[in-house]
């Protein structure tokens, strides 16, 4: 293992009740019902097998990673190396892998982000695995728990595997400084209408110098940001601080396209047509493949 580490980002998914909620496994009898992963594993601890991880969406909802609704099952994953016979019981999916490594989160073992991530890549879409990637080599806002060259290595150990396809697609496309989910599913429809040269939350400097603002994406040459706002921004105080964002922006040139969660979701069609104004003829030579995006 790495080492201990605790994670601001708590997995506060709610998980299936047991039929008992005071014995969520068989044998094991706690005080406080668990109500999330964290709570779940931590009742599953003297049940864990010697030299077990948390593994696939366990994991990757312990470390803090975004998921799809549809692939949050309920069920703890814990893995145990090849060819040691997996875990099995009521709530709980085992796997006996060939590479496994990992480190303490918060008092639990867990795969290591990097393996998390090509576990990830047997169960998400093409476009949420970068999204996860996204996540793990961090933000400004958000501290890296790996970085792409860790990735790659986890890639090779993995080749062969399943999902090798997803995690070559994907590996190339993870940018750091997304600051959520939504902002990379944004930026992967971006370059596949072929908008080039975009920056992930890069600085710009506004208000004669003052004031420094960071787009979610933007391309600094033709001074066009790209803003995903999600339902916090309807909160009256950020509606404010939203207004005055969007006016420093347009005083120093930049136009401000404003992207929200039913335009990215729901009404995909729509949202194209409206980018489609802005792209210029020199389409990207990488682009993505169009995969519908699930909320």
């Amino acid at each position: 293992m790495r080492g201990n580490r605790t994670l601001t980002a708590s997995a506060t998914t709610r998980v299936a009740r047991p039929a008992d909620p005071l014995r969520p496994f068989h044998g094991v009898r706690v005080a406080i019902a668990p109500t999330s992963v964290r709570s779940l594993c931590h009742a599953y601890l003297p049940l864990l097998p010697e030299g077990a991880f948390f593994s696939h969406q366990t994991a990757a909802e312990l470390l803090g990673v975004p998921l799809p609704a549809d692939v949050t099952d309920g069920a703890l994953h814990v893995s145990v190396s090849f060819p040691r016979t997996p875990p099995r019981g009521r709530g709980v999916i085992g796997h006996s892998l060939g590479v496994l490594s990992g480190e303490s989160v918060d008092g639990l073992p867990v795969c290591s982000p990097e393996l998390v991530w090509c576990q990830l890549s047997t169960v998400l879409g093409a476009l949420d695995l970068v999204a996860a990637g996204d996540h793990l080599v961090g933000a400004r806002s958000r501290d890296a728990q790996t970085d792409v060259g860790a990735l790659s290595d986890a890639v090779d150990q993995c080749s062969g595997t399943k999902g090798a396809r997803a995690r070559a697609w994907a590996l190339p496309r993870i940018r750091v400084g997304a600051d959520s989910r939504p902002e990379t599913l944004l930026r992967l429809l971006l370059e596949e209408l072929g908008f080039c040269d975009l920056e992930v939350n890069s600085p710009v400097v506004v208000d004669s110098g003052r004031l420094t603002l960071h787009p979610d994406l933007s391309i600094r040459e033709r001074r066009i940001a790209f803003e995903y706002e999600g339902d916090g921004h309807r909160e009256r105080r950020q509606w404010g601080v939203d207004i005055r964002r969007h006016e420093h922006f347009e005083a120093e040139g930049w136009r401000i396209v404003r992207v929200t969660a039913d335009d990215l979701f729901h009404n995909r069609d729509a949202l194209v047509s409206r980018l489609a104004r802005f792209v210029t003829n020199d389409a990207c030579s990488a682009r993505t493949s169009a995969i519908r995006v699930e909320s």
